[in-house]
């Protein structure tokens, strides 16, 4: 295989596009909001609070608290936020939206 200077250029300029899109792009799984709401809709469950991880506490504690979105850091942080989309948290419940950034 032969390599010369332009190929070696092009190849670690194509990588850093790659990572620097992946930075700007694709690194956080979206932005989390959280609103209170009197009940659940029919049929819908509810993750407890405790169940959250570590991270996922975090960002939801930091939502509630500011009332403004949050970054969440990766795919798995989100998921329990879409899916039920509802956290019951110190007697309350509470809708989790998450919106692609």
């Amino acid at each position: 295989m032969k390599v010369d200077g332009r190929t070696v250029v092009g190849v670690v300029v194509v990588a850093v596009v790659a990572v620097l899109a992946f930075g700007i792009l694709g690194g956080s799984a979206g932005m989390l909001t959280v609103e209170q709401v009197d009940e659940l809709p029919q049929g819908q469950g509810a993750v407890s609070f405790n169940n959250l991880d570590p991270d996922q506490r975090e960002a939801f504690r930091e939502a509630l608290r500011t009332g403004e979105g949050v970054e969440l850091p990766n795919e798995a942080a989100r998921n329990e936020f879409v899916d039920p989309g509802y956290v019951r948290y110190d007697g309350g419940i509470y809708k989790t939206t998450v919106t692609s950034n």
